[in-house]
């Protein structure tokens, strides 16, 4: 089953990935807490590392994938390919320019909450070299989808980690002497080893490159779907600074409580639902029938791994909390008001994942416009709720995950109704229902091991793989079609290790 065995190659290597941004995290929450330093350093990261998304994860991946995909199949993939890295490579140098010399303003218009404040100077001062990364990043971006479009899922997601484990290492050696310039080091260096991380790959895969200042009909095409590509995912992103302009107004500490939140609400999200979109989107882009197995057989089982997860941050929220950041210069009630925000955060875990699938079949059909109207009307109800819920009605920074958690509903109803290739209702239903009963049980696990259990690395530890396997079991014995078929090829991969499952 390719679907399965891409969407895990790319979940493995994200997984490796977000476990060190865990780790790069808890050494920016150890050596700064919740600050303005901290506030800072994420108000000017939050820019090169949402153009990563964008670039890479999202937007360019959705219109350079299925043209890279046919021109490999035609033989031009060479030419194609070194026309491409001419011009995105002028284009990251000239945004890079443009962010270097406007860093003051851009970061005013991002969080006009911190000027006047300790933080805004500091931000600026980092705005203006990370947007060097945004150069590196790109390239990055152009690789990953190169390789994905080759079938090649696990060194692309794991770059990342190579960038997470550069940063910590600088921070750990040079935070003490450097302070907050420590943490320009480490995004830097971080991302040159994230570029070239790729290159052994690369060539092995056998990418041919023939550089060529001429644009092509397949350019042409390529950048009629990537500005809509680029601007859906980019009003997704526009999300994440909605809630940072909206935060700078809610005082020191805010920007920061959102930003270790989110990562920890991310982590399920990238791990499962990108790889699961990114596989679809190989899969259709090859694929000349309807897909409607392959779409069915992709919501089904986002369902099934975001479900568990969601219930899993939400009651055991102030344990991961306290276990990943509770260090240093990171209290109590730090870790409070950040386990009260990942909570309303978990709750569009499973929406937002299910909206990036149907997105990527909006994509391989090269419709990039329809995600695009669905984002923007998502992200417009995300920052009006999201401020009435904040100011107008009190709830202050828990106002702004829960405005993203309605908002990821209404973008998941529209695309649903939108999208073109049907789904099997019956088979999906079936799932989700399966899905319900099995997950009940493990919550009670998860609550009893957590309430029984002294020491939260402890209880974490017990609660997270045997509230898994309780989930697991209830899926088994229901019978749940797409657990049965990949166990079943994975004990066949274990005793015939020539064939993949």
């Amino acid at each position: 089953m390719r679907l399965v065995r891409f969407a895990l190659s790319f979940a493995f290597g994200t997984l490796i990935s977000r476990v060190l941004g865990f780790v790069r995290d808890a050494s920016v929450a150890y050596f700064f807490g919740a600050s303005p330093i901290s506030d800072a350093f994420f108000v000017a990261f939050r820019i090169p590392n949402s153009l990563r998304r964008l670039l890479g994860e999202g937007g360019f991946n959705a219109a350079f994938v299925p043209l890279y995909s046919r021109a490999v199949s035609e033989g031009r993939d060479g030419e194609f390919l070194g026309r491409v890295l001419v011009l995105y490579a002028f284009a990251n140098a000239l945004i890079t320019l443009v962010g270097v010399t406007l860093a003051e303003y851009i970061v005013s218009l991002v969080a006009p909450g911190l000027r006047g404040g300790e933080s805004f100077p500091i931000a600026v001062f980092m705005t203006r070299f990370l947007f060097l990364y945004v150069f590196l990043v790109g390239m990055y971006a152009l690789f990953m989808g190169v390789l994905n479009a080759r079938g090649r899922f696990f060194v692309p997601a794991v770059s990342q980690g190579v960038f997470n484990g550069a940063f910590v290492l600088v921070l750990l050696m040079t935070a003490e002497e450097l302070g907050y310039v420590a943490l320009v080091f480490g995004v830097l260096l971080g991302g040159v080893f994230q570029v070239f991380m790729n290159f052994p790959e690369l060539i092995g895969s056998g990418v041919r490159l023939k550089i060529s200042l001429g644009i092509g009909e397949d350019v042409k095409t390529l950048f009629r779907r990537l500005v809509p590509a680029v601007g859906g995912f980019g009003v997704g992103q526009l999300s994440l600074f909605i809630d940072t302009f909206l935060a700078s107004f809610l005082g020191t500490g805010a920007v920061s409580y959102l930003h270790y939140a989110s990562r920890l609400y991310q982590l399920p999200f990238g791990v499962f639902s990108v790889g699961v979109a990114n596989s679809l989107l190989s899969l259709l882009s090859h694929k000349k029938s309807s897909g409607s197995r392959e779409l069915t057989d992709a919501l089904g089982l986002v369902i099934i791994l975001t479900a568990p997860a969601s219930l899993g941050l939400i009651l055991l929220s102030d344990e991961i909390v306290k276990l990943i950041y509770m260090r240093g210069s990171f209290t109590e009630s730090d870790v409070l008001t950040t386990s009260g925000v990942l909570s309303l955060y978990a709750l569009a875990l499973v929406p937002f994942s299910l909206q990036k699938v149907l997105s990527a079949e909006f994509f391989a059909r090269g419709d990039t416009a329809t995600p695009v109207k669905v984002s923007l009307i998502s992200v417009l109800m995300e920052g009006i709720s999201g401020a009435l819920l904040a100011f107008g009605i009190g709830m202050g920074i828990y106002g702004l995950p829960l405005g993203t958690a309605l908002s990821s509903l209404v973008a998941l109803a529209l695309l649903f109704a939108m999208k073109k290739t049907p789904v099997l209702k019956k088979e999906l239903l079936k799932t989700i229902f399966t899905v319900f009963l099995s997950i009940a049980p493990m919550g009670a696990v998860a609550v009893l091991i957590s309430k029984a259990v002294e020491g939260d690395a402890l209880a974490v530890g017990l609660a997270i793989p045997l509230s898994g396997l309780t989930y697991l079991a209830g899926l088994v014995i229901l019978g749940e079609r797409l657990t049965l078929r990949f166990l079943k090829g994975f004990v066949e991969k274990v005793r015939q290790p020539g064939n993949a499952p």
